[in-house]
């Protein structure tokens, strides 16, 4: 039996296969549906997130959404739900205003074609150009992207004079919409600047120069400008507020920098990281600021004196760096007494949550948003509902058919020309197990089924070389590379299919040449099957460099669908050299043999 451990290999990779794309854990139950986004207005707002499984309603098991939509119509009073295993009790007024989409049955992580998601509709809330919703898009790609989030689609809609921005995404929660995505993300550094009077009468020292300051009542008197409480002026190019008069001493507010002044956002553990103080965590991170910025902080420092802290020893400036994002204060740090009247382009930002998950996604949230810029036009959130695949079910169904109806022609094809269900049957046959394999490698969370895939791989072939059978360093290598690959996943869309759909066409091709070397005619007898097997294989696996060739600039340069279908091509063009081809090249030289 042994001598066959090319198709136990076979076997036992589709045995992985399927278990990493079959076996999963149902915590809550296999009744149910996922919430993919919970409205402002929902009375469950901040209590239920997106990604939650609602299991049941009023005590009522919830199997489906078309069973979910049936239950919430017309849905008011007292209601309970049953999230994640735990009951949670709200009041509805007018709507539930939770959307949901069906849970997950496989392992495989479907794209919004395929499974449906979230679109939301965002409205410049001033008027805005094509140009300008296009710098908008650009901005929120690149928010994705550093973000995190997958499977998410941008267009422009224009409908008329007037532009909106549609975002499409396989699910998506009020917070990022709210704090992420419609955020302008406008940022200023603001410092704090004192000045103390000599009865009615002062300066402003702006590194070497000075300006004069004089009172009148509430009002004060800047460079012979009348300056009222929270009224604005400029000296030096800097942009100063006057906030208010307290005893002897003015208080003004300096903007020293902006977000054009942002060059770097560090994301290093040296300079951005967690720290646990007492009821919480403090999240931190560095920015790199342009010299111009720095050079205002060094003119608006110049001259504020400095106190010493009795608690720390250290001492401070007199004065306040504020940070500010969309006109909110994310910021308040103190200012050392080194850093006065210094070029500073290094300012640092920090916060702190109760929570350490919810520190984490601040601080990558202020990150993301400061690293993206500012959006050019301010965003407001016009619609937001869900979307029904756009194949989904209906896809798979047509997919299946086309398949057995392209089975059935392989065969047919293959029969007339070899005269051998024995030859058509085994092509069919690998085929169907590249599909399977490629998927299972796609699967996500099954990175133990294929540790133990590896393992008993590698006691195959280990086994196999212990007594003495013969040495396929081909095989030998798909034996410990796909189960490697089988630990990563990605998305399953419309792009991995086309790649498997082109893996499997690929393999086709290769499997023909193979039984035409096996059963060609008497003129070629000269040659063993082994060689007839290795001069296919030759050939083979030219073909396959080739096109793992074409594909690898795909897969760094592309973005979106275009790496999706290199990804999936090239796992499926390895798993079929590596594991189907010497499988299908053993049992066409035992029907030959036979």
């Amino acid at each position: 039996m042994l001598q066959y451990w090319r198709i136990w290999l076979l076997v036992v990779m589709i045995l992985g296969a399927v278990f990493a794309i079959g076996f999963k854990t149902y915590p809550y139950g296999r009744n149910g549906v996922e919430i993919v986004y919970v409205s402002d207005d929902s009375p469950a707002n901040r209590i239920l997130e997106q990604g939650m499984l609602i299991t049941g309603i009023n005590g009522v098991v919830v199997k489906s959404v078309s069973d979910w939509n049936e239950k919430v119509r017309n849905l008011t009073g007292s209601v309970s739900l049953t999230a994640n295993g735990k009951e949670y009790d709200f009041y509805v007024n007018d709507t539930l205003g939770i959307d949901v989409m069906d849970m997950e049955r496989l392992n495989l992580e479907l794209g919004l074609d395929l499974r449906g998601g979230t679109r939301i509709i965002l409205k410049p809330k001033e008027n805005a150009t094509k140009d300008i919703v296009e710098q908008v898009i650009a901005t929120l790609e690149t928010r994705a992207n550093l973000y995190g989030l997958k499977e998410m689609r941008f267009y422009g809609v224009g409908a008329g004079d007037t532009y909106y921005i549609q975002i499409e995404a396989a699910g998506v929660g009020s917070d990022i919409v709210n704090e992420l995505l419609s955020k302008q993300g406008k940022f200023e550094a603001k410092v704090s600047k004192p000045v103390d009077l000599a009865g009615n009468t002062s300066e402003i020292k702006l590194g070497l120069e000075s300006y004069p300051v004089s009172v009148t009542g509430e009002n004060v008197e800047v460079n012979n400008s009348v300056i009222e409480p929270n009224g604005t002026f400029t000296l030096k190019g800097i942009e100063f507020q006057y906030l208010n008069k307290t005893g002897g001493r003015l208080l003004f507010l300096a903007t020293v920098y902006e977000g054009k002044d942002i060059e770097l956002v560090y994301i290093d553990p040296q300079r951005s990281g967690l720290m646990p103080i007492e009821g919480g965590y403090n999240f931190y991170f560095v920015v790199l600021v342009s010299r111009e910025g720095a050079e205002r902080f060094a003119d608006v420092t110049t001259g504020i004196p400095s106190y010493l802290d009795l608690q720390t020893g250290e001492e401070f400036l007199d004065s306040r760096i504020y940070l500010y994002l969309d006109e909110q204060v994310v910021s308040d740090l103190r200012i050392g007494s080194e850093l006065g009247g210094k070029v500073y382009q290094s300012p640092q930002i920090q916060g702190s949550r109760v929570d350490r998950d919810e520190a984490i996604a601040e601080k990558l949230r202020l990150q993301t948003i400061l690293r993206s810029g500012a959006l050019p036009t301010t965003l407001e959130t016009a619609s937001i509902d869900v979307i029904s695949p756009t194949l989904g079910l209906g896809f798979f169904q047509a997919a299946g058919y086309a398949a057995l109806l392209a089975g059935i022609i392989v065969v047919i094809i293959v029969f007339i020309r070899y005269r051998s269900l024995k030859i058509a049957l085994p092509l069919v046959f690998i085929g169907i197990s590249e599909v399977v394999i490629i998927l299972g490698v796609a699967a996500k969370g099954d990175s133990m089924i294929w540790l133990v895939i590896l393992l008993i791989n590698f006691f195959i072939i280990t086994t196999a070389w212990w007594k003495k059978h013969e040495i396929d360093i081909y095989a030998w290598a798909g034996a410990l590379l796909i189960p490697l690959l089988g630990m990563l996943s990605w998305t399953i869309d419309l792009a991995a299919i086309g790649g498997i759909i082109a893996a499997i066409g690929t393999g086709v091709d290769h499997q023909i040449i193979i039984a035409d070397e096996a059963v060609s005619g008497k003129e070629e007898r000269i040659y063993t099957l082994k060689d007839k097997i290795k001069r296919a294989f030759f050939i083979i696996f030219g073909a396959a460099a080739t096109t793992i060739a074409a594909m690898v600039p795909l897969l760094f340069l592309g973005i979106g669908l275009v790496r999706g279908f290199a990804i999936t091509t090239i796992v499926g063009v390895l798993i079929g050299i590596l594991v189907t081809r010497p499988a299908y090249a053993r049992i066409i030289e035992m029907m030959v043999k036979r």
